[in-house]
């Protein structure tokens, strides 16, 4: 099964490096790197070509890449092997690559190094997002592990709620939650979870911290996800410590109607700067400030991928992406309310792949 995944992903990365005249791609992001070779370590680079791919890794990896590439050659760098740049220069040659492109997140120190190395052979070409355009595409298998870790997440979060009481700390509360993730089956938590109290929810991404504790009436926002075999799920829920006041259920219920609003309107073929304007004006029309980022983002390998929903950038979704739809309201020294859901896009619609209820709780 991972075979038949991975040779169709390089079926079309060779299509891509067709369309830009690229007898090859430099690849420096892990991400890209599991994704078309099945490789999972770091500091290693992998160069794709219609002639075969090359895994250039250094000693402590070798043994590794050797048992997890999918068809790469392994090349060994650094000592007792050339370094780096010299064993990219020499399958350059060796290969006959006349256009090489590189992944533009490449320090500038390091193309300066390769330049010099190459000199004449081949030119240089940076390259923006073209595995990431693929990844935006899930296949049975990414959307499998994706729905295993909302599964993993979800059961996670309602785990959780009997620990969640007055006097206990942010830093309780996500310590407790990552556990409950990986007790469940998951390999690790998607990012670094994020729970805050009261006022402090009003921070889209602040850290937890160990001297704030709960108190009744405060709001708690848990932003979260579980990660299986490196496929990420994406869930923000936001609770209330006790009975909840007129003006926090007023405010929660803006932020539901605009994300069940514009999560109703994900299918093929829907804009994402439409869905992302719906749900600012959702919450405007209540009267509540509305969120500045965008409404939803890709999740897979990476917790943020394409595609990127968001003001004045037209997304045209299609079956197979899968993305979160994330409305929020967020009111300094008062507090902030999301609510976020992984969501895949089908043939025909979409289908929601984090199922913890929505309604307010009041814990």
């Amino acid at each position: 099964m991972k075979s038949v995944f991975l040779k169709k992903r390089m079926r079309n990365m060779e299509a891509s490096l067709a369309a830009e005249g690229l007898d090859a791609l430099l690849i420096l992001k892990e991400a890209n790197q599991r994704y078309l070779e099945g490789f999972t370590g770091d500091g290693c680079f992998l160069l794709v070509s219609r002639r075969g791919n090359f895994l250039m890794a250094d000693s402590r990896y070798v043994e590794m890449a050797s048992h997890e590439c999918e068809s790469a050659q392994i090349v060994p760098h650094r000592r007792p092997h050339p370094p780096f740049e010299k064993a990219l220069a020499g399958l350059v040659r060796e290969h006959g690559f006349k256009k090489l492109g590189f992944e533009a997140v490449m320090p500038y120190g390091m193309y300066e190094t390769i330049a010099a190395e190459i000199g004449k052979d081949a030119s240089l070409k940076p390259v923006s997002s073209m595995v990431e355009k693929i990844r935006a595409h899930k296949d049975d298998g990414e959307i499998e592990e994706t729905a295993s870790a909302c599964g993993i997440a979800d059961r996670a979060l309602m785990a959780l709620l009997d620990a969640v009481k007055p006097g206990v700390s942010e830093l309780d509360v996500r310590t407790e939650l990552d556990y409950r993730l990986k007790k469940g089956g998951a390999e690790d938590a998607a990012f670094n979870t994020m729970v805050l109290f009261g006022a402090r929810a009003s921070q889209p991404h602040a850290n937890s911290r160990a001297d704030v504790k709960l108190r009744a009436g405060d709001f708690i926002l848990i932003d979260y996800g579980a990660s299986v075999n490196g496929y990420k799920s994406d869930t923000t829920r936001t609770f209330v410590m006790g009975s909840a006041s007129d003006e926090q259920k007023r405010a929660y219920n803006a932020v539901l109607k605009s994300q069940i609003e514009s999560l109703s309107m994900v299918r093929p073929g829907a804009n994402g700067r439409e869905l992302n304007e719906r749900a600012l004006g959702v919450i405007g029309e209540a009267g509540f400030p509305a969120f500045s980022y965008g409404i939803g983002h890709g999740t897979g390998l990476e917790i943020h991928e394409e595609p990127f929903m968001r003001q004045g950038s037209d997304v045209i979704l299609s079956s197979g992406m899968v993305h979160t739809i994330e409305p929020g309201t967020y009111i300094p020294g008062w507090g902030g309310i999301r609510i976020e859901d992984t969501v895949l896009v089908t043939d025909d619609g979409h289908r929601v792949l984090t199922s913890f209820p929505k309604d307010l709780m009041e814990l």
